[in-house]
């Protein structure tokens, strides 16, 4: 039971010391207190905090504990992204595609259909490859065009996005699939790390 409180609500020491008060019997509480720790390990190993601070982060509190959570829930893929002014219209041929997009002056290019919609992302170099038929429309090579990231998805969303579509770039677009911006895996990455690297510094009271 000890196990299973820590797994919902958190504070393994303090669950081990409910067992001792109640039970006035060491050998148990010392048991105890290895499955709490277990339990604790376990639930923030493959979920990263206990349920009932999850429940409270959905509620949009934002709770300082022992190991705050809540940068997960701000740092958005909207936040992230690398704006997208206009994107590229689909129906335009592989020849103008050419000469908007030089080789080697962007590796991706988000398309956008003719009602603006997202259409998917050409990678520039395959728009140059023997393959590529000069007087198709660029929007036959486009990639992921039915997959995409809402802007309000947080960072474990995003990287969970990424790994299922072994994606290097993805679209953010909007509630009327609009396109947002970009957002690349490897930035994506880079902020988790920065993100939680500062949260271990502030746990422990570095500078």
């Amino acid at each position: 039971m000890a196990a299973l409180a820590v797994a919902v609500v958190g504070g393994p020491m303090t669950m081990a010391m409910l067992v001792l008060e109640a039970t006035h019997d060491v050998p148990l509480a010392a048991a105890s207190l290895a499955a709490v720790l277990v339990a604790s390990t376990i639930v923030r190993e493959t979920f990263g905090y206990s349920f009932s601070t999850w429940r409270l982060h959905l509620r949009g509190e934002t709770i300082k504990s022992a190991r705050d959570v809540g940068w997960m829930r701000t740092l958005t893929a909207g936040r992230m992204m690398r704006r997208v002014e206009r994107a590229t219209p689909a129906d335009i041929s592989v020849a103008e595609f050419r000469r908007a997009f030089p080789l080697g002056s962007t590796s991706r290019v988000v398309l956008a259909d003719s009602d603006d919609r997202y259409a998917g992302i050409v990678q520039t170099a395959r728009a140059y490859g023997e393959e590529a038929v000069v007087d198709a429309p660029v929007g036959s090579l486009a990639i992921h065009r039915d997959l995409a990231l809402p802007p309000d998805a947080d960072i474990k969303a995003v990287m969970a996005a990424f790994d299922a579509a072994g994606a290097d770039e993805l679209a953010v677009v909007g509630e009327d699939a609009r396109v947002l911006g970009i957002l690349s895996e490897p930035y994506v990455r880079r902020r988790y790390a920065e993100e939680l690297d500062k949260a271990q510094r502030d746990l422990f009271g570095e500078d």
